[in-house]
């Protein structure tokens, strides 16, 4: 999955609720950057963890095609299919129309469903290349993915600054089990 978002993409836990539910000195608390950093990577790493980006943005995925109809997506929710398209052989991408290609259950289990009326069909490239709007407000477990990325930014923020001399922290019990929680897998595809 690759981000295409054109705009910035806001963060999923704002800077100032992050400050506000962590516990550090005061003066660690005026590194803005130092903080944003950590955050921006927790939210990273707990949005590919879980397959549930916390806030909506733009991607693509690269698929190989074959004789299938149906193509779980690894990420929920899908909000909105853009655009497909195949690949021309020579390292370039056939725009292909929408019609007869959907999302079925786009907040469960997404899937791209591509019936007989599709017109990519007949062409003969190796990849489909698949944009979407993914993720968002719309996930069902936002309380426990803002949890477990303040918890691991706090975590990766303190090992940071921390002037002693100590092992690199692993990923806390709580981020592990938050994570657990909310994770999401799709089912193997079928032919």
């Amino acid at each position: 999955m690759r981000v295409i978002e054109t705009n910035p993409v806001s963060p999923g836990v704002s800077l100032d609720s992050f400050k506000g539910a962590i516990h550090i000195a005061l003066e660690d608390l005026d590194d803005d950057a130092a903080l944003k950093a950590s955050l921006s990577a927790a939210e990273a790493v707990v949005a590919t963890a879980t397959g549930r980006p916390l806030v909506s943005q733009n991607v693509e995925f690269v698929v190989t095609r074959g004789s299938w109809r149906r193509w779980w997506f690894p990420v929920l929710p899908v909000l909105e299919l853009l655009s497909l398209a195949v690949d021309d052989g020579v390292g370039g991408w056939l725009d292909q129309p929408l019609s007869g290609a959907w999302v079925q259950q786009a907040f469960d289990e997404p899937q791209l469903v591509l019936n007989s009326d599709w017109a990519g069909h007949g062409l003969s490239g190796d990849l489909l290349r698949v944009q979407a709007r993914v993720g968002g407000d719309a996930a069902n477990h936002l309380p426990q993915l803002r949890q477990a990325i303040i918890l691991l930014a706090k975590e990766w923020f303190e090992a940071g600054v921390a002037i002693d001399g100590q092992d690199v922290p692993k990923m806390s019990f709580g981020v592990h089990r938050l994570i657990k929680q909310v994770r999401y897998r799709r089912p193997l595809e079928q032919l």
